[in-house]
């Protein structure tokens, strides 16, 4: 069946972060079928797409975000955003069947271990039921969804099993952006976190006085005490916006603050600094060759879907 093009984009509608497929173009034909079943909004080879899927995948604050950030979408409204979703959930579908035809599987023990994982990133079970609620979940839609998360970055892995770059396109891809290639600047810290800004100014002053940084730091931090606060190299763009503009204004040596961070105030002390320089082939090539195979793998998936959808028949329901 042809028809208005469908593109899918990248996401990751829950929150284990499993990454399924980054962006992929192509052609559908759906057709809209005005005596369909309530609770069904479209079928992909037959197989029913729910409003209840949809209605989760709306729920989802951070999959609206993502939503609302894709190409071409200004400030969409709730009819908008339904039909990004349902795109969604038809590739989805899609991606899943061939799961089915591959004879892939997920275990019970390793969804299990999935959950257990996403559990742990809240306080609590009160908070974990909290979120289950906002998305309309119960356990074994939980674990249903989970399972399909799971297949679904199977599935993707199955796709481009095998795929390698040609021979040598690394070093091409060198040659050509060689003065893009640098390593980071990078600083070596320690610190010494307390628990109010009176005694942060203490330490700094009796820093400044001459005292020793790593015998205050292992009397008195709540962070890495024991090492005299050192928490080693760093990049220094990956540091938190207040620690990054303090370290900044600091020669090797001399220690600045105090930082609010966290409900603590940080005394931050530059050990050593670290500049930016131009990476050898030998540094670079890990980082190109992640680069450029994720970009060969993006380039399979998209022609797998687009074969698929080709094939595929998918109606939607208005």
């Amino acid at each position: 069946m042809r028809g208005r093009r469908l593109t899918a984009r990248p996401g990751l509608p829950w929150a284990i972060r499993i990454v399924l497929v980054a962006g992929a173009a192509a052609a559908l034909g759906p057709s809209r079928a005005w005596g369909a079943e309530p609770d069904i909004v479209a079928r992909v080879n037959g197989e029913p797409v729910t409003r209840v899927e949809l209605q989760r995948m709306l729920a989802d604050t951070g999959t609206q975000r993502r939503l609302q950030q894709e190409p071409g979408v200004q400030e969409p409204d709730s009819k908008a955003l339904e039909r990004l979703a349902l795109r969604r959930l038809i590739i989805r579908h899609l991606i899943l069947q061939e799961g089915s035809r591959r004879g892939l599987k997920v275990s019970e023990q390793e969804v299990d271990q999935a959950i257990g994982d996403l559990r742990r990133r809240f306080e609590d079970l009160k908070e974990f039921g909290a979120w289950m609620r906002a998305r309309s979940l119960d356990d074994k839609s939980l674990f249903d969804t989970i399972r399909n998360e799971l297949l679904l970055a199977r599935v993707r892995a199955a796709l481009v099993e095998g795929v390698r770059l040609a021979e040598g396109q690394g070093d091409e891809y060198y040659t050509s952006h060689r003065e893009r290639m640098k390593t980071a600047e990078a600083v070596h810290l320690r610190t010494i976190a307390v628990e109010d800004k009176a005694a942060a100014d203490k330490i700094l002053a009796a820093v400044r006085e001459g005292k020793d940084f790593d015998r205050l730091a292992r009397q008195r931090s709540l962070i890495r005490a024991e090492a005299g606060g050192d928490i080693g190299w760093l990049k220094l763009q990956t540091l938190p916006p207040p620690v990054r503009s303090v370290v900044g204004t600091l020669e090797p040596g001399e220690t600045g603050g105090p930082i609010e961070q966290d409900g603590q105030f940080i005394v931050v002390r530059l050990e050593e600094r670290r500049p930016a320089r131009p990476m050898s082939l030998a540094e670079a090539r890990p980082q190109i060759e992640r680069r450029l195979l994720a970009a060969k793998h993006q380039e399979v998936l998209q022609a797998w879907l687009t074969a698929q959808e080709r094939m595929a028949k998918i109606e939607e329901f208005p």
